[in-house]
């Protein structure tokens, strides 16, 4: 199944958030700029970097979540994506190419409008994904 290349490039972008967030607290921490009890409810002022690194990685557990659900829903219900034009794998890239979009302005510039933009794309991507998935599944 095609399907299972996306699944895995998301996978790979959300364990590299986990590192990330684990090596930019680490860093923090070692450099005196957060106190080890700001984990305990993740409560406090800390710096930028630290905020920025978390939300992303929080971020990972939202919007994806339909994108999971999506892939789960085809493969449970058995539904053939043998098509001529694979709309299917067509919609997962996008969706991921969205992701990774997102996830890099939010690590590099943080351009709010430019993030956004990459947020409603894949928005778009995971609602045309549907509407398509539905008007091709055989009840």
């Amino acid at each position: 199944m095609n399907l299972v290349y996306p699944l895995i490039a998301m996978m790979f972008l959300t364990i590299y958030l986990y590192v990330k967030n684990y090596l930019d607290n680490r860093k923090a921490t070692k450099n005196k700029e957060i106190k080890y009890n700001y984990f305990k409810a993740y409560k406090g002022e800390v710096p930028e970097y630290v905020a920025v690194s978390r939300q992303t990685l929080k971020n990972q557990f939202e919007l994806p979540l339909l994108f999971y659900v999506t892939l789960l829903f085809m493969y449970v219900s058995g539904y053939n994506i043998s098509t001529q034009i694979n709309w299917h794998v067509i919609f997962a890239w996008l969706f991921v190419l969205s992701r990774y979009l997102h996830c890099y302005i939010r690590l590099t510039s943080n351009h709010i409008p430019s993030r956004a933009k990459s947020f409603q794309f894949g928005l778009i991507v995971l609602v045309l994904w549907w509407i398509y998935f539905l008007f091709n599944y055989h009840f």
